[in-house]
């Protein structure tokens, strides 16, 4: 499993940020919202594969990043601190 940090603006009228969070959360059972509209996936695939299952749902003027992550700090988050920090630990 690798970590990655996904990211959205969604600007059109589908999908609804409920959607989206929705369909992060079939994608990956551990991940969680760390900011607004920044969420962390540990998923098994490639950072190219996860972009592709997750802007099925998205309109040509939605806008999507994901990111491969080796390593992380913060200060707060809104996931479950813990949760991130082994996810990391295993990654590594």
């Amino acid at each position: 499993m690798a970590n990655f940090i996904v990211t959205y603006d969604l600007n059109g009228p589908r999908p609804s940020h409920k959607e989206m969070d929705d369909l992060l959360e079939n994608v990956a059972a551990n991940r969680g919202r760390v900011l607004e509209t920044v969420w962390w996936v540990d998923y098994a695939g490639t950072a190219a594969q996860l972009r592709d299952r997750l802007k099925t749902i998205l309109g040509k003027e939605d806008l999507l990043l994901v990111i491969e992550a080796k390593s992380a700090a913060w200060t707060k988050l809104l996931v479950d601190s813990s949760a991130l920090k082994e996810a990391w630990r295993e990654a590594s």
